[in-house]
């Protein structure tokens, strides 16, 4: 396990998407951890979901000089690297400016400032898994997949990220970055628009109670605080380490990749219904509509092939294959790497995120019907 006996300052920090879902959680919980930790945020929209006494840069980091500035201008210890699109919205040239070049660009400018020590990198437990086969207690000694087992572009972008940041540690000797891969399980909370946020607009639109497939595939999920702790249990590690010599290889930090979960399987269509429940939409047993998966692919394919027809292929189709296929799977994580090398151990069960992030979304909406009238 990780040495904590002593806790090095983080700051000064700066955080990449800084002012997305996890992002915000990131900036949230790094002052929760140090109340006087200098940040920078950069981010593509640095004017949504913003912290006082944070200094915000709207940068897109696949401009390297904007990016190389600010990096400057921060001289940070750590960096958060966390900016990503929409995994779920399919555009390539996107995923591999961002994930790819961005990465590379963050990579660069970190390198020519001088002053980074621990870079802790976001990535996507995708890697290691084809999204069509099920993934079962995966552990991070699975290889990462390329093409064509790997079929999915964003995953493809994320695992050249991957590679390039483990490249990176220690690459000018003891007293260069020390560098580490985050891979979390599905993450969930407050001002989630992916994973929850997409779940209870489900809910409030009347269709919580649908199901595809028998329903008995366990998933891996994260609540967003639990994924915080982690990054910064990896970030405080590769700290401790910085300027000393690779330690023994079951307590390394740098140069590793890590599974992050709520250490707590859930059948997938459960957790869909808990969700629904936690914003008051509670759905009964025996209000539960069983799709057979046949029927779900079916309706995905005439989605994908007409909204490719009016658009030419310009827009997003409602339902995918892909997003069908994942709701019948079962795609599970091996998470004791973590706790054995970062000391990791999630603070909040699934059920007591979900209360939380429920709350919050119910008064957004509260928030959001004041502002329509």
């Amino acid at each position: 396990m990780a040495d904590r006996s002593a806790t090095p300052s983080l700051s000064p920090v700066l955080v990449t998407g800084g002012c997305g879902f996890i992002g915000y959680h990131m900036v949230k919980g790094l002052l929760e951890a140090e109340p006087d930790c200098r940040i920078h945020v950069v981010d593509i929209n640095a004017d949504r979901n913003r912290i006082p006494n944070v200094l915000y840069h709207n940068v897109d980091i696949t401009q390297p000089k904007a990016l190389q500035a600010v990096v400057k201008e921060a001289k940070p210890r750590t960096i958060f690297h966390i900016a990503c699109p929409d995994s779920m919205v399919i555009q390539p040239s996107v995923f591999h400016s961002v994930n790819v070049d961005g990465t590379r660009n963050l990579l660069s400018a970190a390198k020519a400032v001088g002053t980074v020590q621990a870079f802790v990198n976001t990535s996507t437990s995708s890697v290691i898994h084809d999204n069509v086969s099920d993934l079962i207690d995966a552990t991070e000694d699975l290889p990462v997949l390329q093409y064509p087992a790997q079929k999915r572009v964003y995953t493809l972008t994320k695992a050249v990220s991957e590679s390039d940041v483990l490249a990176a540690n220690r690459a000018g000797g003891n007293r260069s970055m020390l560098t580490t891969n985050i891979r979390p399980a599905t993450a969930f909370g407050e001002r989630d628009t992916i994973c929850m946020g997409k779940i209870v607009a489900t809910a409030r639109s009347g269709r919580a109670g649908i199901q595809m497939g028998p329903g008995n595939n366990l998933y891996d999920f994260v609540y967003v605080t639990n994924l915080v702790d982690a990054q910064i249990l990896a970030a405080r590690a590769l700290l401790a380490a910085y300027g000393t010599p690779p330690p023994p290889l079951e307590r390394r930090v740098d140069g590793q990749s890590f599974n992050i979960t709520n250490d707590e399987r859930v059948l997938f269509w459960d957790f869909h219904r808990a969700i629904a429940a936690s914003v008051g939409i509670p759905i009964p047993k025996e209000k539960v509509r069983v799709v057979p998966l046949w029927v779900g692919l079916l309706m995905a394919f005439i989605s994908e092939w007409s909204t490719w027809i009016r658009s030419f292929g310009t827009k997003q189709p409602p339902i995918s294959r892909e997003a069908v296929r994942l709701t019948v799977i079962d795609r599970t994580l091996n998470g004791e790497k973590a706790k054995r090398v970062l000391g990791y151990k999630p603070k909040y069960s699934i059920q007591q995120g979900l209360e939380i992030a429920g709350k919050w979304f119910i008064e957004e909406e509260k928030q959001n019907a004041k502002k329509a009238v």
